[in-house]
């Protein structure tokens, strides 16, 4: 099935070049008849005991290789004039062939390209920038966090579907991750509990770390949630190793956007995770006050845990 897209795309440039070559073949002869022959004798050692077949297969011969390098040497001015007609002709025809080969290559794999694309762009921004080598790995594991061998306009390919798409796919990677959080959970089986959790799936927003990036700083004014997809990461207080946390756990929680973060959380090897905005979070309870009434007590307190 994958040489599908290479016989479609090569198909119409392949005929060309075997019609132009039939073409070229009986001009040559032609030609070559109408002027007698000048000069064969001497590129061709059996020329004089030739018959029409072997006239067809030696000028056939040249007319494919003239569409590349000049296999014929024309003599006469009406052939050097021919000649240079089929070569700009043959030169047309091999772009598009060669167009043709670079369009069945993308399009077996896409993403794949446009990923190689990316990371060669990557490469050159590094080197344009001078950065050091310790910033130019980080950079480039980033991407291969982000992209994974695939290059995917995600946020640009949501935004095209309907509402209930989009809840239906964001909810595949982080139903589970959302269903951990006690205090998400709602369950009262009025027919707007799954609407609850895709409202918040879409609210949600991935964010890639390398090892050693930090998502958040003791001291910072933090609010927002993380859900950890893929990764680990090792949370510290005061310069101390607390605890670290593993796929499916989450982080903060913070209702009070004005209070500080009490512990510093870093990237301790290439992690993928799901942000939720304090902003996000609240229109979303704003929206679904039952929710907002159960959490009430957690409002006060400043902290959801």
């Amino acid at each position: 099935m994958w040489l599908i897209p290479f016989v479609v795309a090569f198909q119409p440039p392949t005929l060309d070049i075997e019609y132009l070559s039939i073409v070229i073949t009986v001009t040559i002869y032609f030609f070559g008849r109408l002027t007698g022959f000048v000069g064969w004798s001497d590129k061709w050692t059996e020329f004089e005991d030739a018959d029409l077949f072997d006239f067809y297969a030696w000028t056939l011969y040249r007319a494919v290789g003239n569409m590349f390098p000049a296999a014929f040497d024309p003599q006469t001015p009406i052939e050097q004039l021919i000649q240079t007609i089929y070569v700009i002709i043959s030169a047309v025809i091999y772009a598009v062939f060669l167009g043709a080969i670079s369009s069945a290559t993308m399009s077996i794999n896409p993403s794949g390209k446009l990923y190689q694309h990316k990371m060669e762009q990557l490469n050159d921004y590094v080197k344009w920038k001078n950065l050091s080598t310790e910033t130019e790995l980080k950079l480039f594991s980033y991407y291969e966090t982000k992209y994974r061998g695939k290059f995917f306009e995600e946020e640009s390919l949501l935004s095209e579907m309907n509402e209930s798409l989009r809840a239906e796919i964001s909810l595949q990677n982080t139903r589970a991750l959302l269903e951990r959080v006690p205090f998400l959970k709602r369950q009262y089986g009025d027919g707007r509990d799954e609407i609850f959790l895709g409202r918040l799936a879409m609210a949600l927003r991935p964010q890639y770390y390398v090892t050693g990036d930090y998502i958040t700083k003791q001291g910072d004014s933090g609010h927002d949630m993380f859900f950890i997809l893929h990764g680990k990461v090792d949370v510290s207080v005061n310069g101390k190793k607390m605890v670290s946390l593993f796929d499916g756990a989450y982080i903060g929680g913070r209702t009070d956007n004005e209070r500080p973060t009490h512990a510093t959380v870093q990237a301790a090897m290439p992690s993928i995770l799901y942000r939720l905005n304090y902003n996000d979070f609240h229109d979303i309870l704003d929206e679904f006050l039952d929710m907002k009434m159960r959490m009430k007590p957690l409002l006060m307190k400043g902290r959801l845990r």
